[in-house]
């Protein structure tokens, strides 16, 4: 199994290629620009594209979805929270609720809802290697919750659950905001403020 990472937009977005080998099959995460890119790497590995999985329903994390679905027949899947935000083509085509997981060649993709950034906000454990956080954990930062439908507290809480995760996890966020592309979850629990706040008020006082 393997992952690209891959930077796209003008707003330093991340968008994400798995598969489960090399001609297999393969999902992408939040493609929200630049589709002929993203199916050249799909192209460039043989995959047969089947999900494409949006962390939110924010237009910079979804804007080339209806593009993709249409050039591969992928279906579009989100958290139910998420529909009633999704704006233009993007529809969804089936939901991921917290707990769901499905195969993936010889792994699995768990769905972990984390709301706060937005309701219908989530992360993919995928393989046990791998943590998707779209925009509710960054390297060194977590996502903002001023924006229509943002919870601070619901946040704080979700990234409480993701603290209890395997440190050995690798986090791909949905944004290249920080120091780094990507970083263990072992070193955003010792680095990251926004994990390191033992409450919430000491949460909410960060900058």
């Amino acid at each position: 199994m393997f992952m690209e990472q891959l930077r796209l937009g003008p707003g330093a977005n991340f968008a994400y290629v798995f598969g489960a080998a090399e001609g297999g099959e393969g999902f992408v995460v939040d493609p929200g620009a630049e589709p002929d890119r993203l199916l050249a790497c799909v192209k460039a590995h043989r995959l047969d594209l089947t999900r494409i999985i949006l962390t939110h329903h924010h237009f910079d994390h979804v804007a080339a979805a209806a593009s993709v679905k249409a050039r591969t027949g992928a279906k579009i899947l989100a958290h139910p929270a998420s529909r009633p935000g999704l704006q233009g083509e993007v529809t969804l085509d089936g939901t991921l609720a917290d707990g769901e997981g499905f195969a993936f060649g010889d792994q699995e993709v768990r769905v972990i809802h984390t709301p706060g950034h937005t309701p219908g906000g989530i992360c993919l454990l995928v393989a046990q290697r791998w943590l998707v956080t779209g925009d509710t954990l960054f390297i060194g930062n977590c996502g903002r919750t001023d924006l229509p439908g943002g919870d601070a507290r619901a946040l704080y809480d979700s990234l409480q659950r993701l603290k209890r995760l395997p440190d050995a996890l690798l986090v791909l966020p949905g944004h290249d905001y920080g120091e780094v592309p990507s970083r263990s979850l072992g070193e955003e629990k010792a680095r990251n403020p926004t994990l390191r706040a033992a409450s919430f008020e000491e949460f909410q006082a960060i900058p």
